[in-house]
């Protein structure tokens, strides 16, 4: 008897994508299905009807999966996920991976369990978590994390990056501290690159700082030792924390230093003083991500990148040119 391993092989194709193709699970290019089709014929092969019965009970569940539910940026993305989802007759099972493998490890394999028809993920701490988000065979989109051949929604972190540095440079910025996170990730590097070239060819005199290996101490080297006039963060939080450690070394914002985040989060508007910022669509991207799965999972749509744009959102932590 024919078996579903060897319809792969004269195909070239995976098993995968053979069960996809079977079963009308996800997404198959009209080639890809046609050379199938002819394998199966020529072969007499006979799928199993108990088991394709069973894989045709698609779940109406979307596993998804994000780095830090502490920061309101995400949560933002998680309700665009579930507002759009919930619109396509869908529902989402939330996991907080805070960046932790293990943590990471466990959602997926509960999402897995739990016969997830897709997933979706962001900033995956390693290359282990993401090879085993591949390994489940199940579609998924990624958010900010760009991965050739892959499906990703992200924001032109670039733009962001140059606007930030623009920011500060029309407010008169001499001595720059640019923060950073793992610059591993697309996003962080993209938008840390921009930002360090915009300022490399203005000639101002820039530090850079990992964000998790700065404390208030080092801080206050750079704002003391380096008279740091000017800040980038490479997210809200991230700027909250330094405008509250300006204030304790008796610095204003932004009159000796100008401080500027990036997100938008709603909390950036009512911070005294209020912050300025990049704005990513947050909730837009997770509307996004949402569709562009399900259409993936319904057969609609194959495999694109999708790239959104960014504003920067002018307020008080930043000095105005007066020219």
């Amino acid at each position: 008897m024919t078996t579903i391993k060897e319809v792969a092989q004269h195909a070239k194709v995976s098993v995968a994508t053979v069960s996809r193709a079977i079963n009308g699970n996800g997404y198959v290019k009209r080639e890809t299905r046609d050379k199938i089709d002819a394998a199966i014929k020529k072969l007499n092969y006979q799928p199993n009807e108990v088991a394709r019965t069973l894989n045709m009970k698609k779940s109406k569940v979307l596993g998804l999966l994000l780095p830090d539910m502490s920061n309101p940026f995400f949560t933002i993305v998680a309700r665009g996920v579930e507002d759009k989802a919930m619109e396509r007759g869908y529902y989402i099972m939330i996991g907080n991976g805070a960046m932790d493998e293990t943590k990471e490890l466990n959602y997926l394999s509960m999402f897995q369990m739990n016969q997830c028809s897709g997933m979706i993920a962001s900033q995956l701490s390693t290359a282990k978590a993401f090879q085993t988000l591949q390994a489940f065979q199940t579609p998924y989109i990624l958010i900010d994390r760009v991965t050739e051949g892959d499906a990703c929604i992200e924001a032109d972190h670039t733009k962001g990056g140059t606007l930030q540095a623009n920011t500060i440079l029309r407010g008169h910025a001499s001595n720059v501290l640019l923060l950073h996170q793992d610059l591993t990730f697309t996003s962080f590097c993209a938008r840390f690159t921009a930002a360090q070239d915009v300022l490399q060819q203005a000639n101002v005199h820039v530090e850079t700082e990992d964000e998790a290996v700065l404390d208030v101490e080092k801080f206050e080297y750079y704002i003391r030792d380096r008279r740091i006039d000017s800040v980038i963060c490479s997210n809200d939080v991230m700027a909250f924390k330094v405008m509250k450690w300006l204030h304790s070394l008796g610095k204003v914002v932004p009159d000796d230093v100008q401080v500027i985040g990036y997100d938008d989060i709603p909390f950036a508007e009512m911070f005294v003083p209020s912050l300025t910022t990049v704005r990513q669509p947050a909730y837009e991207l997770g509307q996004r991500a949402a569709e562009q799965l399900i259409d993936q999972l319904e057969g609609r749509t194959s495999k694109l990148a999708s790239k959104l744009d960014v504003t920067v959102i002018h307020r008080q932590s930043t000095r105005r040119s007066q020219k």
